[in-house]
């Protein structure tokens, strides 16, 4: 079976999903290209090359009319002089996010008489008040509609997320939308003894003290992940209890505002920013630490399920996409409310008992829903009933 997996984002967790799956079936990774004005002109000029093909994908899907089917078919025929995609024959497209890999695995479909599988993820339909331009706000609605209801079979990857597609479409589609929890491979395996280099020049007072709690904040410093919650928070940790310091993973806009907090606080040994660090270093930072906060307002994601596999609980905001169970492998904050965080983060640090109960059920939870051979297994097995039953209609009809 030869399987097209595009993805609109080159997500980590997309990726070791690809690099999985790819060991089940004659998989191709494609990250859906970006468009610029500096690219624009090439794009008319493929357009023109590949116009046969487009009118062709356009009269047989019938797209929405809407400003942006003109953007996505200049991203298409910019993905049709892509290598990968011009060398197989596909029989099933696993298009991750409903736009916009989604919807050019729709006009990829009708050219290839293929099946298309969509993922849905969160902004693709899901609406963050507190976000600009996230979710699907005005004409992407349109555009998330038009991929569920067309699209042969779409995969949430949270229960809400199912809902939320139910409640969008127009059509009745209830035996197409499955749940399948998000996965992730067990990191908490083989990893190097020693701390890396950039480590090593980053918090090398901690490294050097083993005694010290560490409350791990990940993955951005962007108004969408609770930054400023977790910095107030940390105020008031540091006065009460004195043997914890504070990591901060992750880059953003509000940096510049994070070290003057730390700053004026007097904070610098104790609050830590790190930036962007490698993958093998963040694997490093999630063994030391005692907690982990995961504050993304849209819900918890890939730095929960993370921290879940190396058995560390996890404070996060209420949203319905958690995966977090409140007083069971973490807890769950109000957006915005920094006290009832650092009070959880105390609770957490001032009981050794409660926080490894928390820790054995965190790691229970990743191994139970969230161990990627558990969704890869799901999903080969979905492709091949896809496939089996694409058959059978070919042999009917001949």
């Amino acid at each position: 079976m030869k399987v097209l997996f595009l993805t609109s984002v080159d997500h980590p967790q997309v990726r070791l999903e690809a690099e999985h799956l790819g060991k089940k079936l004659d998989l191709t990774y494609v990250v859906v290209p970006s468009l610029n004005k500096k690219l624009l002109p090439q794009s008319l000029k493929y357009l023109i090359k590949h116009f046969p093909k487009v009118c062709l994908s356009l009269i047989k899907l019938h797209p929405p009319l809407i400003p942006q089917v003109l953007y996505y078919l200049l991203l298409f025929v910019t993905f049709l002089e892509n290598k990968k995609i011009a060398s197989k024959k596909y029989d099933i497209i696993y298009a991750h996010w409903l736009y916009p890999a989604g919807f050019l695995a729709l006009l990829l479909s009708k050219i290839w008489e293929t099946k298309v599988v969509s993922v849905i993820w969160g902004y693709d339909i899901q609406v963050v008040r507190e976000a600009k331009n996230y979710g699907i706000y005005g004409t992407n609605r349109v555009i998330s509609r038009f991929v569920i209801e067309k699209s042969d079979l779409v995969v949430t990857n949270h229960k809400i997320h199912k809902i939320i597609a139910y409640h969008i479409s127009k059509q009745k589609i209830n035996n197409k939308i499955i749940y399948i929890p998000p996965a992730i491979p067990d990191i908490s395996l083989n990893i190097q003894e020693e701390p890396t280099t950039e480590l090593k020049e980053k918090i090398s007072p901690i490294l050097n003290n083993s005694r010290k709690k560490v409350v791990l904040y990940a993955p951005s410093l962007r108004p969408l992940y609770g930054i400023k919650e977790f910095l107030k928070a940390t105020r008031i940790v540091s006065n009460s209890i004195k043997d914890c310091v504070f990591i901060i993973v992750g880059d953003g806009e509000l940096k510049n505002e994070a070290i003057k907090f730390i700053r004026e606080n007097e904070l610098e040994d104790r609050v830590f920013l790190l930036g962007k660090v490698s993958y093998e270093s963040m694997k490093i930072l999630y063994k030391m630490s005692t907690l982990v906060c995961d504050l993304a307002y849209p819900g918890t994601g890939t730095t929960t399920l993370e921290a879940f596999c190396f058995g560390k609980p996890v404070i996060g905001i209420k949203s319905p996409k958690s995966v977090i169970t409140h007083g069971k492998n973490g807890f769950l904050i109000e957006k915005g409310d920094y006290e009832s965080l650092a009070k959880y983060m105390e609770i957490l640090l001032k009981h050794p008992k409660l926080q490894e109960t928390f820790s054995l059920e965190a790691r229970n939870t990743y191994e139970k829903y969230f161990n990627i051979e558990k969704r890869i297994l799901a999903l080969v097995g979905i492709f091949n009933k896809m496939m089996q039953v694409f058959h059978n209609e070919q042999f009917k009809l001949s």
